[in-house]
């Protein structure tokens, strides 16, 4: 009896915590930004003002009437998080918590200059920090869409991602660029000269293909002999001397 009765107090003073808790004004709001390994873009401040600024308000309404959708929703405003969300800490606070995008490629698109992340979604440079990933351009024919990629930035993408996953061949190429004809060109950390890729198809054998040859047939002819080195053709490495 005396378990069940202390069972039934502690069930109400619960009840009554939260309906005090649930009437009282909500403490403050606070962000919690997980970066993983990438540098911050983004800081707290940058955040607790998008919504505060969409909801001035929030810090004086009740517990009971905070809208976590909406406190969310005004969060996912800053283009550099995802993974958004909002909730009532038992201590009164507005808690949003959020991922950093992790950007895999740099994207200049004519004036203008984008992070790709690996979900390929574009957001701006920041002031806060910088994030060394490679760098894309290219002779765009295509509009940019800042919704979804295009044609075009989508193969950049492509690459950037399989570069980004690879250990092996990340650290040999520098900068991506696409042709008119859709041509994807690279330009290699090592050596004067530019690697054809062709189309954004087959990566994993050209960039085997790409790796046999620096280890094997590039020392013997020189670094500097070759102007182009093409990997466009199934199962071949086509040099242009200078």
């Amino acid at each position: 009896m005396l378990i069940v009765l202390g069972a039934a107090v502690l069930a109400v003073l619960v009840i009554v915590a939260n309906v005090v808790r649930s009437r009282s004004q909500v403490r403050g709001l606070e962000v919690v930004i997980r970066y993983g390994k990438s540098p911050h873009l983004v800081e707290d401040h940058v955040v607790k003002d998008t919504v505060l600024h969409r909801m001035p308000n929030l810090l004086q309404v009740s517990v009971k009437n905070v809208d976590c959708h909406r406190v969310a929703a005004m969060a996912r405003r800053v283009p550099y998080l995802e993974n958004v969300s909002a909730s009532v800490s038992v201590g009164g606070k507005v808690v949003v918590r959020a991922d950093q995008r992790r950007p895999v490629m740099r994207l200049y698109y004519g004036n203008r200059e984008f992070y790709v992340d690996s979900k390929g979604a574009l957001f701006p440079p920041s002031a806060t920090g910088f994030c060394d990933v490679l760098v894309a351009g290219g002779n765009f024919t295509e509009p940019l869409r800042l919704d979804s990629l295009n044609a075009q930035t989508t193969a950049l993408w492509k690459v950037a991602c399989f570069l980004d996953d690879e250990d092996d061949y990340a650290p040999l190429i520098d900068q991506i660029f696409i042709e008119r004809d859709g041509d994807i060109m690279m330009v290699p950390k090592v050596g004067d000269h530019v690697v054809e890729l062709g189309t954004a198809d087959d990566l994993d054998a050209k960039f085997s293909n790409l790796l046999t040859f620096y280890r094997k047939g590039m020392p013997r002819a020189g670094w500097n002999t070759y102007s182009k080195v093409s990997l466009k053709f199934k199962g071949q490495v086509v040099c242009t001397k200078k």
